[in-house]
């Protein structure tokens, strides 16, 4: 568990506290819809893909991100992967794995013309967690523009007592403040609000209702 994220499940439990004293507690100006769509996510450790080099058995498999950002890949050894895209990776293997040339002089004499896919099977390095009136609290898997909604729904859901109007994120902006914000749920549901975008390391925690 990273620093921070252990900071913000602190803050979580402090929200139990505070939910038996405040209904309707203000939050922080929620953040502009687009702060996750302009934000690209890259590979990081312990992430697991699959990399499928057509009709090259012996190089297609699964590879699994170390701590130091690298994969161990057949010929070419370690490989710096770290922050990068399937779609990134697939075009360095082949240049990698392909004929060196002038346009390519990267290129290992490995393969000729060689087509590889790169596909991000699991996602390990970015988690969220949710907590409180849900059914199954516990941390989950960050996907790339993963909402509250969606969020709740891996959480299988809320409980009976929820306050579903009294929703809490809490997150370290990039001044490495702790801002939370109180979200509406019911009201995002029901289409009179929109959805919250997440990011990596937010903790959700649901209230239970004072009614």
């Amino acid at each position: 568990m990273t620093p921070q994220l252990r900071r913000l499940l602190l803050a979580a439990v402090a929200l139990t506290a505070m939910s038996s004293a405040c209904r309707r507690p203000v939050g922080s100006p929620l953040p502009p819809r687009t702060t996750c769509r302009n934000t690209v996510f890259g590979l990081g450790p312990r992430d697991v893909l699959t990399v499928t080099v057509f009709n090259e058995a012996n190089l297609t498999g699964e590879y699994r991100v170390g701590e130091d950002g690298t994969i161990t890949f057949p010929y070419l050894g370690r490989v710096r992967v770290i922050g990068m895209q399937a779609g990134d990776l697939s075009d360095l293997f082949r240049s990698r794995l392909g004929e060196r040339s002038p346009e390519n002089p990267q290129g290992g004499n490995i393969l000729r013309d060689p087509t590889v896919r790169v596909e991000v099977r699991e996602i390990n390095s970015r988690r969220i967690s949710v907590f409180g009136q849900v059914q199954h609290p516990g941390v989950f898997p960050h996907q790339q523009c993963i909402t509250l909604t969606q969020a709740i729904s891996l959480a299988g859901g809320f409980t009976a007592v929820a306050d579903k109007n009294s929703v809490r994120v809490t997150r370290i902006d990039p001044n490495g403040q702790r801002r939370t914000y109180v979200l509406r749920a019911e009201d995002i549901a029901e289409g009179r609000a929109p959805d919250f975008d997440l990011l990596p390391d937010d903790v959700i925690f649901v209230t239970e209702s004072l009614t």
